[in-house]
């Protein structure tokens, strides 16, 4: 059990030593001016919003037969 977490140790104390890592970053930096700022555009949260009242329980088979667009009883 010594060895492997000695072996692990020892590679992470190497990888820090290591040269600086590639870049990865996409091709914009958020800290650049240059860039300027994206336009904020307002989307209301209840601008779909409909109106459900509660209905009684219905026989959820029925209700998915009747609503699903494959004929009733073929299948998917």
């Amino acid at each position: 059990m010594k060895l492997p977490a000695a072996a692990v140790l020892a590679s992470l104390s190497l990888a820090g030593c290591a040269a600086t890592p590639p870049d990865t970053l996409p091709a914009f930096n958020p800290s650049d001016p240059a860039l300027g700022i994206r336009d904020v555009h307002y989307h209301p949260v209840v601008a779909d919003y409909e109106h459900r009242v509660p209905v009684e329980p219905q026989n959820w088979r029925q209700q998915n037969e009747r609503l699903s667009p494959a004929n009733p009883g073929g299948g998917s």
